[in-house]
């Protein structure tokens, strides 16, 4: 068995450790006697390790008998044995303790991967990013001396089975395959407070590394492994931090204490608290970007990803319940079953708990293993229960050690290697064929995902790099291109379409045709099993079975105007310009224009402010000689500023793709003259973002990160139990990102404070709120905002019928699919049927029976809430909030938002609402979105801005800028941010 025991105790292994060398000895017993059999069958297992003194003289893992491999002994008397290499240290020479008795740090885990690296030739060490803090992170590569000899050729030859169009013929595959070993990355803690995995990782490396056994032999001669032990290690530093502080002299196995729980940004996320395991589709850190690329690299057949979970579970791994991902392969799945069938082996043999296809599902593709699964890999996924490197006492009363932990991730990676090399063929012929059929034009589709050229050409790029980083192939038309069969991203169908030349254009038949799908697709649907299981849990007030978002796709985050095609005509390729600054040579006579279109020219007026340059926003379009520009565009007069301004701008816009024209008259040619009232001063914005508890530490993470790393800006984040006591005058913006908990909020926010902040609006501040912060502030009682919740201003609706149809469906779920995915429901709901009875009605007012039908739908609708769907919404051009919106043809004036939460904005004059969620049969685009959802957010507000004295309130109703990539609504925050304190408040003439 794969061991760490517990210190103090006497154990009798009950599995041995059989490797090939004892297999001539086991024969020759079955010809004597009984009491010579048992003789010999214990000295094995005492040379074995299996039969032990004190555990106390062991910090080791033991062979499983299914493995047939050799403990990995550190003390110093049990180096001794001859079945390690003894000049490969063990952890505890270099990191200072044995695996198990505590969390190793950063500095001492590298140390200690240096060593194991330097002392072995069967390992090598590789950097491959730098995180936020300045932490190298670190792959070490275990193999034989043979392989690590030829890496590259191993590496080259996985290559061609991963694009087959590499392949001279089939005959040069089927050689591929006999040769190449295994390849499996094993990755650990990509939540920084989820710990036990990397110090499972050093344990595992270590026995990989000094194993001079059978079975490890065999692993390293039949797999190039890749151990990746801490893909977070500003999260796990900023943790281990805290649980340094928070832990007593008397260590304390209650689970609910700080010490098990740490502070409030705790470890899970990195430096900008971004959760890194939702990152792999946008692919916005270094962390990530560094390692998709190794993993690209590399094509590994098998991705190990392993993490922890409460503390008072016990350990979940493959497979996954459903919803599956509808392109994950389902001879992966397979795969995955017959892994996990090994791995509950392992784990019977001790006796250990475990479970799978519970809780965790794999329809959203963005986590680790479910990403590494579209390229085609066998993706495993480990929960273990997390002790946070000390011990806790569970339900039944048992203690669950630190040591434990370590332990059951260690068992569970070396089950996986060995079904991994025991198989290997097997799946190397499955990868090879499923990379065959993504190429395969004839077999898997001649679908065409196309992108019309943009204004906005600071997206666009943005874009096409996440597209070069996930490994896809895409090409520029060089002409025009005529598709077939053709549907947008809002849903319309064209039996065809042309398309200008520039278009982006990318073919579905390529390797990576499964993730291309998965991250591409408009709309997925579930099958009728996922929905009558979703849907009986809701209606029996269970809560929902869906783990993470219902929709994702990279064209509807974007904004962009998207398309897919079955079929488009031969177009020649090109190759488009780089996109650089396009400068005026010379000074102008009057100002500077900087087009508003890309979506840079955010960057260029934050930078133009922080040099104190007067920057001004065009609010209406006009025209200058022949030159055309939209409301968004900037202007620096010459007049107001200083003589130098050439040069600032010129060193403000230097990296940036944004088009700067000089103007050399205050004259235009069409629309409002450079001169005039049309052309709003900006006031530089000095931000506060609300931090601490109960803010959501990703929406926190992802406005600071837009601001701070992407845009530049110098803002300040407080703890928002300090608004009461700070000075507000320091700042004209204040954001609240989303929150965990709208009743911690009102705990802390109380009426007091909010007259403060009605006091500071009063004199011209700029307050965002978003998600159930926006809902927060929409309270009549805070006197903020006149947006309401749905719930406050219910119209009086009809009565008890509906509770006993809801029982009856409880008990009875039959789902219509049809009003889930189709445009229009094949019935009314039952707040249509309330409606069109008050319709039929004399017109009477409703009595007090009729409010409370409303207020008890309303109840019930919200159990249907959205859970990261896409919904169609519409934006008033004319507002400043929607400046530069692209991507969709502009006369529809629509774009995509992706929403989830209970709370429906409801607004009116004198707020003002520029983008408004459509009409029922219109509003679902992608995602999970049931009809009484549909009938609950028709036509109630994403985005309104309001006047409150000289300043003004903005609320959006989900978080605009969810986890750092949805770059369509992304630019509406920036406008608020950017735009807003100079466009939507009055401030006071300079003194």
């Amino acid at each position: 068995m794969f061991d760490i025991p517990s210190n103090g105790n006497y154990q009798m292994c009950i599995s041995v450790s059989i490797g090939s060398h004892w297999i001539g000895l086991i024969l020759t017993l079955e010809r004597h006697n009984l009491i010579a059999k048992k003789l010999v069958v214990f000295l094995f297992l005492l040379l074995a390790g299996c039969v032990n003194g004190p555990l106390s003289d062991r910090q080791a893992f033991a062979g499983d008998d299914k493995i047939g491999f050799q403990p990995a002994w550190t003390t110093a008397q049990a180096r001794a044995d001859q079945s390690l290499d003894q000049a490969v240290p063990t952890p505890e020479t270099i990191i200072g303790h044995a695996m198990g008795d505590g969390a190793v740090r950063y500095q001492p885990l590298v140390r200690y991967l240096d060593a194991l690296a330097d002392a072995s030739p069967l390992v090598s060490l590789t950097p491959y990013a730098e995180s936020h803090e300045g932490r190298t992170l670190y792959f070490l590569t275990i193999t034989s001396e043979a392989n690590h000899a030829k890496l590259d050729e191993i590496k080259a030859d996985n290559a061609k089975l991963a694009d087959p169009r590499k392949l001279a013929d089939e005959a040069e595959g089927e050689g591929i395959i006999e040769r190449l070993p295994g390849i499996a990355w094993l990755a650990y803690s990509i939540h920084g407070d989820e710990l036990s995995s990397t110090d499972a990782a050093v344990q595992v490396a270590y026995q990989l590394a000094a194993g001079t056994d059978e079975h490890s032999r065999r692993l390293r001669d039949e797999l190039v492994i890749h151990i990746d032990p801490l893909m977070n290690p500003d999260g796990r530093e900023r943790y281990l931090g805290q649980l340094q502080h928070l832990t007593g002299k008397i260590d304390n196995v209650d689970f609910q204490s700080m010490r098990h729980w740490g502070l409030w940004s705790a470890g899970r996320g990195n430096h900008y608290l971004f959760d890194l395991n939702r990152d792999w589709l946008m692919q916005v850190h270094p962390e990530t970007r560094g390692r998709a690329a190794k993993i690209l690299e590399w094509n590994p057949h098998l991705v190990v990803d392993s993490h922890e979970m409460g503390a008072l579970d016990t350990y979940l791994f493959d497979p996954p319940r459903e919803p599956h991902n509808v392109n994950l392969s389902k001879t992966a799945l397979e795969w995955r079953r017959r892994f996990s069938a090994d791995q509950a082996r392992s784990f019977d043999r001790h006796g250990w708990s475990y479970y799978t296809r519970e809780w965790y599902e794999e329809w959203y593709p963005g986590y680790t293993n479910a990403w590494a699964g579209l390229q085609g890999a066998i993706g495993i996924l480990y929960e273990q229960a997390g002790v946070n490197a000390g011990a806790v006492k569970q339900a039944a009363g048992q203690i669950v050690t630190y040591r434990d932990a370590v332990h059951h991730q260690a068992v569970s990676t070396m089950a996986n290697l060995e079904s991994l090399r025991a198989n290997r063929r097997d799946i190397l012929h499955d990868y090879a064929s499923d990379r065959q059929w993504a190429v395969d034009s004839a077999r898997s589709g001649t679908e065409v995902f196309l992108v019309s050229p943009m204004a906005d050409r600071a997206l666009l790029n943005r874009f096409v790099d996440l597209l070069s980083r996930q490994g896809i192939e895409y090409q520029f038309a060089a002409g025009e291109v005529h598709a077939g069969n053709v549907v947008d991203a809002l849903g319309t169908r064209l039996d065809s379409k042309s398309f200008p030349a520039g278009t982006l254009i990318v073919h579905a038949a390529q390797p990576r045709r499964r993730l291309l799908r998965a991250i591409l697709e408009f709309d997925p649907h579930m099958t009728q099993r996922v929905l009558d299981e979703e849907r009986e849990s809701l209606e029996n007030h269970e809560g929902t079975l869906i783990y993470d978002t219902t929709s994702w796709n990279l064209g509807m985050a974007y904004g962009l105007d998207a398309y897919w095609a079955d079929t488009i005509t031969d177009v020649s390729a090109k190759n488009p310009a780089p996109h650089l600054p396009a400068l005026p040579e010379n000074p102008a006579a009057y100002g500077y224009l900087i087009d508003g279109a890309s979506g840079d020219v955010y960057s260029a007026a934050a930078r133009l402010l922080e040099r104190e340059v007067k920057v001004r926003v065009a609010s209406k379009p006009f025209a200058v000689g022949e030159q055309e520009y939209k409301p968004g565009t900037l202007l620096m007069r010459g007049h107001e500023n200083q003589a130098d301004l050439l040069d600032l701008v010129r060193a403000s816009v230097a990296d940036l793709d944004v088009i700067v024209r000089s103007a050399e008259t205050a004259r235009s040619t069409d629309g409002p003259d450079l001169g005039g009232q049309r052309f709003s001063l900006l006031t530089p914005p000095r931000i506060a973002i609300a931090t601490q508890w109960p803010i959501a530490t990703t929406s926190f993470g992802a406005t600071w990160h837009l601001l701070d790393a992407r845009m530049g800006l110098r803002v300040s984040p407080i703890a928002l139990q300090h608004i009461a006591g700070a000075d507000l005058r320091k700042y004209n913006v204040i954001v609240l990102p989303d929150t965990w908990s709208p009743g911690a909020m009102r705990a802390t926010i109380n009426e007091d404070v909010a007259k403060k902040l009605k006091r500071w609006l009063d004199a011209g501040g700029t307050l965002i709120a978003m998600g159930r912060s926006a809902a927060f502030i929409a309270n009549e009682k805070l006197n903020l905002s006149a947006v309401r919740l749905r719930r406050d201003v219910l119209d009086q609706l009809p009565v008890y019928k509906e509770a006993r149809e809801r029982e009856r469906s409880a008990w009875h779920i039959e789902v219509n699919a049809d009003d889930v995915w189709l445009d229009k429901p094949t019935h009314p709901t039952a707040e249509e049927g309330a409606a069109k009875k008050e319709e039929a009605s004399s017109g009477k007012k409703a009595n007090e029976n009729d409010l409370e039908v409303a207020k008890r739908w309303d109840q019930w609708a919200r159990l249907f809430r959205p859970n990261g769907a896409f919904m169609a919404a519409s934006f008033n051009p004319r507002h400043w909030l929607t400046f530069g919106l692209s991507g969709f043809e502009q006369e529809r004036n629509q774009l995509p938002v992706m929403f989830s939460g209970d709370s429906a904005l409801m607004s009116k004059y004198p707020v003002h609402t520029p983008v408004r969620l459509d009409e029922a049969d219109d509003l679902r685009l992608s995602g999970l979105l049931w009809p009484e959802a549909r009938q609950r957010w028709q036509s109630t507000a994403y985005a309104t801005v309001e006047r409150v004295g000289y300043g003004q309130v903005i609320l959006f109703a989900s978080d605009p800028f969810l986890r750092g990539y949805t770059e369509g609504t992304g630019r509406l925050l920036l406008n608020a941010l950017i735009i807003g304190p100079g466009m939507g408040t009055s401030q006071p003439v300079p003194w």
